[in-house]
């Protein structure tokens, strides 16, 4: 079995999945959230074709307004 991390837990995977994938199943906004993956900002236009492999790393920043 295979291994990813998110936000540095470690979590496994038995299937493919791409980083949209992972961001719909997670029910986060995708409007207010930038990624980070394998210690890269991933453009938006790349969520839905970058695939998680094995030992990926993928970091979630979430916007937050404030006044």
């Amino acid at each position: 079995m295979e291994c990813f991390y998110v936000n540095d837990r470690k979590l496994f995977l038995n299937q493919s999945f791409s980083v949209n994938d992972l961001l719909v199943f997670l029910n986060l906004n995708i409007d207010l959230i930038v990624i980070e993956y394998n210690k890269i900002i991933l453009p938006k236009s790349l969520w839905k074709h970058t695939m998680i492999k094995n030992n990926d790393e993928v970091e979630f920043v979430t916007i937050v307004g404030g006044g």
